[in-house]
């Protein structure tokens, strides 16, 4: 009788044992933390935005994510639920809520972005559903909130800490990180919608990412994927000079070719040797257009080398692949080589050659110096463009780019000076390089030129009231400066031809005044191709580490509803320079709008 019952008492043991190592196992499951961890960041997220509590800075919502985390992964599905119940709180049910959530044809609200069918998942208890339904429809009528700017134009995402110390070895901290960059986009991006990927599966897809970091290198990467998901050539920020620490050894950046080129759908073009004793070291040539390299046609090999460059278009990954503008070294279209000698496919013509292509070391500093002295003379070569002059007398051109502050009018000088413009056959304005006096745009030229001010886009901010949504701002005073005690638009309209020149390096602002100017007058034609398709005020969120991610923060459009995000401004003239006239020393695509005012074609 005694073995009889040892042995029960052995077999309930036994059983007991198994069913604690059966529930580790579960609670231990990796899929089923990281589904714990998405559904956390999602009602986090919309408790940091909006809830009375955090709205009122009363939530410190980093502490609380930190302070949860490792109980959150972990949970099962039942104390999972009423961790989430204790992290809402109580809501004060309100009588206010968003009657215009389903008016899609109302153009005062942009709501395109909201999507909250995530709360009614079939695991969820009713009472978790019911406070998340409640506190998705609150409004927030106090007129500011803890995390938004104010001020919807303002950049810096406010009561974001730096956590400048971090080093990168902490899961929480990661995850921390993923949540406040992946709810930022979630509650303040307006273009959410338009991302290549749906953003709820990109949560999905970042988690594992962000769980696996463990140090510095792997989080910058991590960094660079979410910038890639958002489609935003604003996104791009976050890889500017003093921001990235570890860009060469994420894009393995070894060598650097001995030529300017840009690179295109089609092939890299060959600009211009760095000096002349390499080129005649070289079997390739300048206006060459190198289509495969190692075997690989171009398309495929820029492809894989743009992956985490972020971009809205691919003009602008062109662009970032290309050496315009390149003050710090990055070769990105060649990128991630196991050896500096290349095989490359070149045609030159009609002609095609198999070629070698020998990289400059950036190991070696005799090439390091070359390769900086060809940086700094580009430099000053672009010092001396001017900013305002004219061509034959009847044609004004002025390169927003360079033209500074110092080189605005004085008053006193206004009359003369808006005689002198209006004399002209036509005005051409080169926004190919970032404006570098937006003054000169929305105050001296509508002055000038007679134009008085007017709204030539939809404008959308983030709505306090309802973060996820975005607000129509139709006062004048949002698109061009009002002058209330100053002087009136001088004389007339002018009515002589506006040519406006794009490309992919006209971003944000640049794409913004291209959309001024190009509605100035019925005389007006923009020549030129896809632009970098971000307009619209950027905001910065600070992530541990110090790190700044950035996005396009306000909605552009243009008046009749169609996006100019990713799209860009779209030219009347479509125009891109051939591999020769890259590579010759005129600006073929000044000369083509020259022409036409010309000619009229």
């Amino acid at each position: 009788m005694k073995k009889i019952k040892y042995n029960f008492l052995l077999l309930l043991i036994l059983a007991e044992l198994f069913n604690a190592s059966t529930l580790r196992a579960k609670v231990s499951d990796p899929k089923k933390q990281n589904l714990r961890i998405q559904h956390f960041i999602q009602i986090w997220g919309l408790v940091k935005y909006k809830s009375e509590k955090s709205i009122a800075g009363k939530f410190d919502a980093d502490n609380e994510f930190l302070s949860l985390i490792d109980s959150v992964k972990n949970a099962e599905e039942n104390q999972f639920q009423q961790m989430m119940l204790k992290l809402v709180g109580p809501i004060a049910t309100t009588s206010t809520s968003f009657s215009y959530r389903d008016q899609k044809n109302n153009t005062d609200y942009l709501l395109k972005n909201i999507d909250y069918s995530w709360i009614n998942n079939s695991k969820y208890i009713v009472s978790l559903k019911q406070k998340l339904t409640v506190l998705s429809n609150q409004v927030n009528a106090s007129g500011s909130h803890h995390y938004i700017p104010t001020v919807w134009y303002e950049n810096t995402l406010p009561n974001e800490l730096p956590y400048a110390d971090y080093a990168f070895n902490d899961e929480k901290m990661n995850l921390l990180t993923l949540a406040k960059a992946w709810n930022a986009i979630e509650y303040l991006f307006p273009y959410k919608y338009m991302t290549d990927k749906n953003w709820k599966q990109v949560l999905v897809e970042m988690i594992p990412v962000f769980r696996n970091i463990n140090d510095r290198t792997s989080y910058e990467k991590g960094l660079l994927m979410l910038a890639a998901a958002i489609n935003d050539t604003h996104g791009g920020e976050l890889m500017e000079i003093g921001n990235l620490k570890m860009t060469s050894t994420i894009f393995n950046v070894r060598y650097y070719p001995p030529f300017d080129y840009k690179a295109e759908a089609k092939g890299i073009v060959i600009k211009r040797f760095l000096t002349d004793s390499l080129a005649k070291l070289s079997e390739l040539k300048s206006g060459d257009q190198i289509v495969a390299i190692n075997g690989i046609e171009i398309k495929r090999w820029l492809k894989e080398r743009a992956a985490l460059l972020p971009a809205s278009n691919d003009a602008v990954k062109y662009r970032n692949l290309s050496t315009s503008n390149n003050n710090r070294g990055d070769t990105f279209a060649f990128s991630n080589l196991s050896s500096g000698t290349l095989k490359v496919k070149v045609k030159r013509g009609k002609l095609s050659f198999n070629l070698v292509l020998e990289m400059l070391d950036l190991g070696n500093k005799q090439h390091i110096q070359l390769i900086q002295a060809a940086i700094i003379q580009k430099r000053l070569g672009e010092k001396k463009i001017k900013g305002l002059e004219n061509i034959d007398n009847d044609i004004t051109l002025v390169r927003a780019g360079n033209f500074f502050d110092k080189d605005l009018p004085n008053d006193n000088d206004l009359p003369k000076l808006s005689a002198a413009l209006k004399s002209k056959k036509a005005l051409i304005f080169d926004m190919r390089k970032y404006p570098q006096a937006p003054g000169l745009f929305s105050y001296y030229l509508p002055l000038l030129l007679g134009k008085a001010p007017f709204a030539f886009a939809r404008y959308y901010a983030a709505n306090l009231e309802n973060p996820g949504s975005f607000v129509h701002r139709k006062q004048i005073e949002n698109y061009m400066y009002v002058a209330k005690d100053g002087p009136k638009p001088f004389g007339d309209l002018y009515q002589g031809k506006i040519v406006i020149l794009t490309d992919e390096h006209t971003q944000s602002m640049g794409e913004w005044f291209t959309m001024m100017l190009s509605q100035f007058n019925d005389n007006t034609t923009i020549i030129g191709s896809q632009t970098a398709g971000a307009d619209g005020d950027v905001k910065r969120l600070t992530l541990p580490g110090a790190y700044r991610f950035s996005f396009t923060g306000n909605g552009i459009f243009y008046p009749d509803g169609k996006e100019t995000q990713r799209v860009g401004i779209v030219p009347d003239i479509y125009f891109k320079m051939s591999p020769v006239e890259l590579s010759g020393d005129e600006d073929a695509h000044l000369n083509r709008a020259i022409k036409y005012i010309r000619t009229g074609r």
